[in-house]
C-alpha cells in the first residue's frame, strides 16, 4: 500500500467515528449512562486514532515531500504540518477537560466542545481529500507497488 492508500484509509476509518459520534451528540441520547459510556469510549478512540493518522502522515509522507517535492509539494507539506500543531494542542486539551474522568457527565459545554473538535476533524478530513491528495496524486510524487512504495517518482 501507499502513503496516499494508507491516508485514504485512515481518512476513511476517521470519518467514520466522526458521522456515528455526530448521532450520539443529543442530550437524550448521552442521558442513558451504556450510550455515554459508547461515546467516551469512541472519543478516546478518535484522539488515539487522529494522533496515528499525524504521525502516518510524519513518517511517510512529509519526509519524503519535504527532501524530495516541487516547491509547491513542500510548501503544501509545510502547511499541513503547521496546521497539525494547532489540531493536536485543540485534542489535547479536548481530551484532558473531558476525556480524563469516567463521570459520564454530558453536559451543554461538552455537545458544544465535542461538536467544535468533530467540526475541526471534519475540516481537516476534508482539506486532505480536496487538497493534498490531488495534488499529491497530480504531481505522481508517490508511486503503487513493490519497493518503490513511498518512494519519490523520478
Amino acid at each position: 500500500m501507499t502513503p496516499l492508500d494508507i491516508l485514504r484509509q485512515q481518512q476513511g476509518e476517521i470519518l467514520k467515528m466522526v458521522t456515528a459520534l455526530r448521532g450520539l451528540m443529543k442530550p437524550e441520547q448521552l442521558s442513558v449512562a451504556p450510550i455515554a459510556k459508547v461515546t467516551h469510549t469512541l472519543l478516546c478512540d478518535l484522539c488515539t486514532r487522529m494522533r496515528e493518522h499525524f504521525e502516518e502522515e510524519e513518517k511517510r509522507l512529509h519526509p519524503t515531500l519535504l527532501a524530495h517535492g516541487p516547491q509547491e509539494l513542500r510548501n503544501l507539506s509545510w502547511s499541513f504540518l503547521a496546521g497539525d500543531v494547532a489540531l493536536r494542542e485543540q485534542f489535547g486539551d479536548y481530551a484532558r477537560r473531558w476525556l480524563k474522568d469516567c463521570d459520564f457527565v454530558f453536559d451543554s459545554d461538552f455537545v458544544r466542545d465535542t461538536q467544535d473538535i468533530l467540526d475541526t476533524v471534519a475540516r481537516r478530513i476534508d482539506r486532505e481529500r480536496t487538497i493534498m491528495i490531488p495534488r499529491l496524486e497530480a504531481s505522481g510524487v508517490f508511486v503503487r507497488g513493490g519497493a518503490s512504495q513511498g518512494s519519490y517518482a523520478t
